[in-house]
This record gives C-alpha cells, sequence and structure tokens, in this order.
C-alpha cells in the first residue's frame, strides 16, 4: 500500500479525504493480494528501497522535505491566491 499510495496529498477538502482512505484500504487489500500471490515492488521501483522501514523512511523524508512548497501551493490555491512565479 506504501508503494501505491505514497504520492498522495492531503489538501484539505473532507470528501476527497474519504476518497483517498478508500484508494489506501484498496491498496492494502492488492498488496495482501501481491503478497499472497509471491508478488512484491522491488528495492529500486522508484522510492521504493529495501525493506519497509528504509521505504517509510523515504516517504517520511518526501514529507519533510520535499512537500514544503507543496504545501505552500496548496494553501495559495484554496485561498485564491495568484501562483507564484
Amino acid at each position: 500500500a506504501v508503494a501505491i499510495v505514497s504520492g498522495m496529498i492531503c489538501d484539505g477538502a473532507k470528501p476527497s479525504c474519504a476518497a483517498k482512505i478508500a484508494a489506501a484500504v484498496d491498496a492494502g487489500l492488492l498488496g495482501y493480494h501481491m503478497f499472497t500471490c509471491g508478488q512484491e515492488f522491488r528495492g529500486g521501483d522508484g522510492i521504493i528501497t529495501k525493506g519497509v522501514e528504509a521505504t517509510i523512511e523515504n516517504i517520511g523524508r518526501l514529507g519533510r522535505l520535499g512537500m514544503r512548497e507543496t504545501d505552500k501551493e496548496i494553501i495559495r490555491i484554496m485561498t485564491n491566491q495568484p501562483a507564484l512565479g
């Protein structure tokens, strides 16, 4: 599930949050099905690295560092401010 939905952003919209939760549950079910069939995402598939802990660390890094400007831009969009640049 982490490999599939890690790129989602939170935009503060309640209806789309419910849909994102449903997508995450679906991704979890797909992940379980993949596991039961001996399939998996492997290190080197995008931000996926060997070991779930390392992958979660990568996602934390994205959220902590990579999303700083994204968060600001989401607020600008939600408050109808013009884009920068």
